[in-house]
């Protein structure tokens, strides 16, 4: 279960002719009782492909930093697990977190939000 610790940021694209689609990148995290968990969203045509991860290890306020710097520098899916282990954070990669209770089920609500944050 998810308490009131929680942060989002969102970087959006602009569609560019030519040079790249329209999209949306979502940096989510909360506390949970397991831990911090962390989730990045690539949103784009109304698709979304996303990553979750658990950090068992360390405190809220280094997530939220980690979460800050991935926005601030547009790290996209295929390289936040890498730049994770390039500072040295541990996480737990969940697969199938929405399933296995890790991260509140939304399926069929408004994907614009962020699973773990919705608002």
């Amino acid at each position: 279960m998810m308490n009131n610790e929680y942060c989002r940021y969102i970087h959006t694209y602009s569609e560019l002719e030519g040079l790249q689609h329209a999209h949306s990148l979502v940096y989510c995290g909360a506390l949970s009782a397991q831990g911090v968990v962390m989730e990045l969203r690539h949103e784009q045509d109304g698709r979304v492909r996303c990553s979750a991860v658990r950090l068992p290890e360390g405190s809220f306020a280094r997530a939220m930093q980690l979460l800050r710097y991935l926005c601030e520098n547009s790290v996209g899916l295929e390289q936040w697990l890498e730049v994770l282990a390039d500072v040295g954070q541990s996480y737990e990669l969940l697969e199938n977190a929405g399933t296995a209770g890790m991260i509140p089920d939304f399926a069929g609500d408004n994907l614009d939000f962020c699973a773990l944050c919705r608002f």
